[in-house]
């Protein structure tokens, strides 16, 4: 992987090929690290597992970040060169075809990764609401039992509508 600064240019002063697609090939394997730990994640939550949770959130927000500056580079990419362009579709257009049509590959095969990464992190969120509404039910379940009085109500909070239970001790004898 060519790993030489994101303002690397060619001798014709444009931006080259290869370094467009060393930035694509980064976003890439880091999307597919999310992908791996979207997976982790299910994993996690099956176990209900609070340290597996932990670990997973914490090397998705570092993957993030990785990608976040990833992409900052190859937003520089397309604002360098004798002239800035706006898409990559446009700094596409300025290689020869062979170039064009191998970046054309890796940007498709990120593209569907992306959607892929998308679609499993919106099953983590779901499966995450779902396990979060069972707690809720299990926590309301105890608190109902442990509520003897019944001045509580099944969400654990005081029920304004029930009536208070008085009672009194007798100190004096």
């Amino acid at each position: 992987m060519n790993l030489a600064p994101a303002n690397q240019k060619s001798s014709n002063g444009t931006i080259g090929a290869d370094r467009l697609d060393a930035v694509l090939e980064q976003l890439e394997s880091e999307h597919d690290r999310l992908l791996e730990l979207a997976g982790a994640h299910k994993d996690a939550l099956r176990s209900a597992s609070p340290e597996q949770m932990q670990q997973v959130t914490m090397a998705t927000s570092e993957a993030l970040m990785r990608i976040a500056r990833i992409e900052q580079e190859r937003q520089q990419m397309l604002k360098q060169g004798d002239s800035p362009v706006d898409t990559l579709d446009q700094l596409l257009e300025r290689f020869s075809d062979e170039d064009r049509s191998r970046l054309s590959e890796r940007r498709a095969r990120l593209r569907e990764l992306i959607i892929r990464v998308r679609e499993e992190q919106q099953a983590v969120g779901l499966a995450s609401e779902n396990l979060a509404n069972h707690m809720r039910g299990l926590i309301r379940q105890v608190g109902a039992s442990l509520s003897h009085a019944g001045t509580y109500s099944r969400g654990g909070a005081v029920d304004p509508g029930r009536n208070q239970v008085v009672s009194s001790l007798d100190t004096v004898r």
